[in-house]
Protein backbone atom coordinates (compact mmCIF):
# COMPACT_ATOMS: atom_id res chain seq x y z
CA UNK A 1 0.00 0.00 0.00
CA UNK A 2 1.43 3.44 -0.89
CA UNK A 3 2.33 6.03 1.71
CA UNK A 4 -1.09 7.30 2.80
CA UNK A 5 0.13 10.74 3.84
CA UNK A 6 1.70 11.69 0.49
CA UNK A 7 -0.58 13.52 -1.93
CA UNK A 8 0.74 13.65 -5.46
CA UNK A 9 0.12 16.35 -8.08
CA UNK A 10 -2.65 15.50 -10.55
CA UNK A 11 -3.89 12.71 -8.30
CA UNK A 12 -7.06 11.09 -9.63
CA UNK A 13 -10.10 10.59 -7.45
CA UNK A 14 -9.49 6.83 -7.48
CA UNK A 15 -5.87 7.34 -6.32
CA UNK A 16 -7.01 9.60 -3.53
CA UNK A 17 -9.69 7.08 -2.53
CA UNK A 18 -7.09 4.30 -2.35
CA UNK A 19 -4.88 6.53 -0.19
CA UNK A 20 -7.79 6.97 2.21
CA UNK A 21 -8.68 3.26 2.37
CA UNK A 22 -7.36 0.86 5.00
CA UNK A 23 -8.26 -2.81 5.00
CA UNK A 24 -7.96 -5.24 7.88
CA UNK A 25 -5.49 -7.31 5.83
CA UNK A 26 -3.27 -4.26 5.23
CA UNK A 27 -3.10 -3.33 8.94
CA UNK A 28 -0.26 -4.80 10.98
CA UNK A 29 -1.22 -6.31 14.32
CA UNK A 30 1.21 -4.36 16.53
CA UNK A 31 1.99 -6.12 19.82
CA UNK A 32 5.09 -3.97 20.42
CA UNK A 33 3.46 -0.57 20.72
CA UNK A 34 2.57 -1.29 24.38
CA UNK A 35 5.73 -3.33 25.00
CA UNK A 36 6.95 -1.11 27.82
CA UNK A 37 3.66 -1.79 29.66
CA UNK A 38 4.17 -5.53 29.18
CA UNK A 39 7.63 -5.18 30.76
CA UNK A 40 5.86 -4.22 33.97
CA UNK A 41 3.13 -6.88 33.76
CA UNK A 42 2.30 -9.48 31.06
CA UNK A 43 -1.44 -8.85 31.62
CA UNK A 44 -1.01 -5.51 29.79
CA UNK A 45 -0.14 -7.25 26.47
CA UNK A 46 -2.58 -6.34 23.69
CA UNK A 47 -2.53 -5.67 19.96
CA UNK A 48 -3.37 -2.52 18.01
CA UNK A 49 -4.15 -2.08 14.30
CA UNK A 50 -3.97 1.59 13.26
CA UNK A 51 -6.39 2.80 10.57
CA UNK A 52 -6.59 6.62 10.85
CA UNK A 53 -3.62 8.45 12.31
CA UNK A 54 -1.10 6.90 14.65
CA UNK A 55 -3.19 7.23 17.84
CA UNK A 56 -1.86 8.42 21.18
CA UNK A 57 0.32 5.38 21.68
CA UNK A 58 3.00 6.17 19.10
CA UNK A 59 5.04 9.04 17.74
CA UNK A 60 2.75 9.77 14.75
CA UNK A 61 5.12 8.41 12.12
CA UNK A 62 2.90 5.56 10.88
CA UNK A 63 2.82 6.47 7.19
CA UNK A 64 0.65 3.44 6.39
CA UNK A 65 -2.32 4.84 8.32
CA UNK A 66 -4.89 7.03 6.59
CA UNK A 67 -3.94 10.66 7.35
CA UNK A 68 -5.74 12.01 10.43
CA UNK A 69 -7.43 15.40 10.15
CA UNK A 70 -9.69 15.44 13.21
CA UNK A 71 -9.41 12.10 15.08
CA UNK A 72 -7.59 8.77 15.16
CA UNK A 73 -9.11 5.33 14.72
CA UNK A 74 -7.61 1.97 15.60
CA UNK A 75 -8.76 -1.52 16.48
CA UNK A 76 -7.55 -3.00 19.75
CA UNK A 77 -7.61 -6.64 20.80
CA UNK A 78 -7.34 -7.42 24.49
CA UNK A 79 -6.66 -11.13 25.10
CA UNK A 80 -8.60 -13.09 27.73
CA UNK A 81 -7.79 -11.99 31.30
CA UNK A 82 -5.66 -9.03 30.14
CA UNK A 83 -6.24 -5.31 30.67
CA UNK A 84 -5.03 -1.80 29.94
CA UNK A 85 -3.26 0.04 32.74
CA UNK A 86 -5.12 3.02 34.22
CA UNK A 87 -4.40 6.12 32.13
CA UNK A 88 -5.90 9.31 30.76
CA UNK A 89 -5.70 11.51 27.66
CA UNK A 90 -6.02 15.22 26.92
CA UNK A 91 -8.97 14.41 24.65
CA UNK A 92 -12.04 12.18 24.56
CA UNK A 93 -11.42 8.49 23.87
CA UNK A 94 -14.26 6.43 22.45
CA UNK A 95 -14.42 2.65 22.78
CA UNK A 96 -16.87 0.67 20.61
CA UNK A 97 -16.96 -3.08 21.27
CA UNK A 98 -16.91 -5.11 18.06
CA UNK A 99 -16.67 -8.59 19.58
CA UNK A 100 -16.46 -9.92 23.12
CA UNK A 101 -17.07 -8.34 26.51
CA UNK A 102 -15.08 -6.04 28.76
CA UNK A 103 -15.32 -3.84 31.81
CA UNK A 104 -14.45 -0.15 31.50
CA UNK A 105 -13.27 1.50 34.70
CA UNK A 106 -13.13 5.24 35.34
CA UNK A 107 -11.32 6.85 38.27
CA UNK A 108 -11.34 10.47 39.37
CA UNK A 109 -10.63 12.13 42.72
CA UNK A 110 -10.78 8.82 44.62
CA UNK A 111 -14.10 7.79 43.05
CA UNK A 112 -14.37 4.67 40.86
CA UNK A 113 -17.09 3.65 38.40
CA UNK A 114 -17.42 0.51 36.23
CA UNK A 115 -19.46 -0.32 33.15
CA UNK A 116 -19.72 -3.74 31.54
CA UNK A 117 -19.83 -3.59 27.74
CA UNK A 118 -20.64 -6.20 25.13
CA UNK A 119 -20.83 -6.41 21.36
CA UNK A 120 -22.04 -3.14 19.76
CA UNK A 121 -21.82 -1.21 23.07
CA UNK A 122 -19.73 1.95 23.39
CA UNK A 123 -18.46 4.43 25.92
CA UNK A 124 -16.89 7.85 25.48
CA UNK A 125 -14.26 8.51 28.15
CA UNK A 126 -13.80 12.23 28.80
CA UNK A 127 -10.37 13.76 29.31
CA UNK A 128 -11.30 14.46 32.93
CA UNK A 129 -11.36 10.78 34.00
CA UNK A 130 -8.60 8.17 34.03
CA UNK A 131 -9.74 4.89 32.56
CA UNK A 132 -8.82 1.31 31.71
CA UNK A 133 -10.41 -1.68 30.00
CA UNK A 134 -10.38 -5.12 31.61
CA UNK A 135 -11.18 -8.38 29.83
CA UNK A 136 -12.38 -10.76 32.58
CA UNK A 137 -13.57 -13.36 30.06
CA UNK A 138 -12.07 -16.42 28.37
CA UNK A 139 -12.48 -14.83 24.89
CA UNK A 140 -10.61 -11.98 23.19
CA UNK A 141 -12.30 -8.58 23.24
CA UNK A 142 -12.06 -6.52 20.02
CA UNK A 143 -12.97 -2.85 20.08
CA UNK A 144 -12.66 0.25 17.97
CA UNK A 145 -10.81 3.16 19.58
CA UNK A 146 -11.12 6.80 18.54
CA UNK A 147 -9.18 9.69 20.04
CA UNK A 148 -10.58 13.18 19.48
CA UNK A 149 -7.40 14.76 18.06
CA UNK A 150 -5.42 13.90 14.91
CA UNK A 151 -2.14 13.75 16.87
CA UNK A 152 -2.99 13.12 20.51
CA UNK A 153 -0.37 12.99 23.23
CA UNK A 154 0.77 9.64 24.55
CA UNK A 155 -1.30 8.28 27.47
CA UNK A 156 -0.79 9.75 30.92
CA UNK A 157 -0.43 6.80 33.31
CA UNK A 158 -1.41 6.84 36.98
CA UNK A 159 1.37 4.30 37.74
CA UNK A 160 4.74 6.06 38.26
CA UNK A 161 6.70 3.03 36.99
CA UNK A 162 4.75 3.03 33.71
CA UNK A 163 5.39 6.77 33.33
CA UNK A 164 9.12 6.12 33.78
CA UNK A 165 9.11 3.20 31.30
CA UNK A 166 7.15 5.30 28.80
CA UNK A 167 9.69 8.15 29.10
CA UNK A 168 12.48 5.66 28.32
CA UNK A 169 10.68 4.24 25.27
CA UNK A 170 10.85 5.69 21.78
CA UNK A 171 7.81 4.81 19.70
CA UNK A 172 7.26 4.94 15.96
Amino acid sequence: MPDAAVETPNETLEQKMRRHTATFASRREDWDVFGFETKKDKKYARAQRRYVGASGSVGHQDTHAVPATCHTLSIMMVPPHHEQPMHGHETDEIFFVLEGECTVVWEKDGERAEAKLGKWDMISSPPTANHCIINHTDQPCWFQVMLGRPKPNRPSYTDPELRRLQDETVTR
